[in-house]
This record gives structure tokens, sequence and C-alpha cells, in this order.
């Protein structure tokens, strides 16, 4: 990892307004939750705002930041660049996944200031939901050259795999079908921040969040380095 590499993100993220769109969505998830969910639901609205809205936007942010890269040259001159694979991935999950925390902190002080919370496993969940979709999000992206070719299969993914696991926190559908998808052990972990967890429950969200990363890692990896022309380790 290098700070030039993490100052370049930081720097583009900036300038394509990605803070400013990702505030002003955490302000209007607070003002939900302040205003018409009410903090007696945080246990409930809170991993379900989160999952949704953080871990949505964090998905669309590194897709999106890949193409940008691609539309402004910036992907060539990183490919003659002594720039790795693993450092350019690494680089993106550690500024959004930074960027997710803060705005989980926003959403969480407009929307429940006051709600009695375990920061720890919630602080956990966040930063697992945020880097499941980012890394689905950044490998998915890395073989397309255009928005549209992208979207489409990009939202059937979002809407589906990653944020199907909504449901069973209200209790929709059998409970076991949600444990087969990636994004339940985050969930988990964001719930256990305001409700107990069961001892198995513990387990499975620490395993299979693990496994999970890991995966996801080696996959998107690959296809970075084989769609973005990265791929050198030696560097």
């Amino acid at each position: 990892m290098t700070w030039a590499q993490l100052r370049l993100d930081v720097r583009l993220q900036a300038r394509s307004r990605l803070y400013v769109i990702g505030i002003a969505v955490s302000l209007m998830l607070g003002a939900l939750g302040r205003f018409l969910i009410g903090p007696q639901h945080a246990a409930q609205a809170v991993p379900i705002l989160y999952l949704l809205g953080l871990g949505g936007t964090t998905y669309i942010y590194g897709a999106t930041m890949v193409l940008l890269e691609r539309s402004e040259g910036t992907l060539l001159a990183l490919r003659v660049s002594p720039l790795s694979a693993r450092t350019y991935l690494l680089s993106k999950l550690i500024t959004l996944t930074t960027f997710a925390t803060l705005e989980g902190l926003i959403v969480h002080a407009v929307g429940f200031w006051g709600v009695s919370v375990d920061p720890l496993p919630l602080l956990a969940g966040i930063l697992a939901v945020a880097s499941v979709n980012a890394l689905i999000g950044l490998g998915h992206v890395a073989p397309h050259t255009h928005l549209f070719s992208w979207l489409i299969p990009g939202a059937l993914i979002l809407s589906s795999v990653l944020q199907w696991p909504a449901l069973f926190v209200l209790e929709v559908g059998p409970p076991a079908i949600w444990y087969l998808l990636p994004t339940q052990g985050p969930l988990l972990l964001m719930m256990a921040g305001f409700t107990p967890l069961e001892t198995w429950q513990w387990a499975y969200a620490i395993i299979s969040t693990t496994l999970s990363l890991a995966g996801l890692w080696w996959w998107s990896h690959r296809r970075i380095a084989r769609h973005l022309g990265l791929w050198s380790e030696h560097r």
C-alpha cells in the first residue's frame, strides 16, 4: 500500500462529488430514521438502513470510480506505473469502507441519537457490509467500459443477492435462506449492536464474513488484474 495511491483515490472521490453525495444520502437516511421510523425501532431499522443504504452506495461508489478512471484515461497511466492490482484494490477498499463508516455515524447521529448501542459489533458489521459490497462492485465492474453495460446486471446483483437479507430482519420468508447470502454475516454483526445473538449466530457471523471477504478479495483481485491490466505482483 502506498500513500500516493490513497491520496489519488481520495482526490478522485472528492472531485467526483462522491463525498457530497454520500453525506447528503446519509442525512436523508438519518432524517428518515428520526421522523418516520423513530428511535424505538432502531434495533430493526438501523441494520436494514445500513445494509441497503451504506452497502448499496458503497457498491455503486466502487464501480463508478473504476468507470470514471477508465473514461478519464487514469487506468492507462496506472498500467505503466509501479502499481499492482493488490495495491489498487486495497486502496479502494480502505477509502470506501472508511467513508461508509463516516456515513454510518451520520445516519446514527441524525436518526438514532441517544439509542443504546454496542459500538464494536455495529462497527464491525458496517466495515464488513461495506467491504463485501465494495469488493463485489469493484470485481464486477472490472470488464465493463460503459455505465449502461454494467448498470442492469449491477442493479440485479444489488437488489437480490446483496440486499435480500433485509427480509431476515423483517421475518419474511424461511430464515435459513438468508444464511446462504454473503451479507447475512455482516447483517448479524450489525444486529448484535442492539440485540443479543445466540452463540451459533456469532460463530456463523464471524466465520461466514471472514470466508466471504477472503473469497471476494481473491475474485475481485483476479478480475481487476485481468481486465484493468494491473497484473504485477512483483512491483
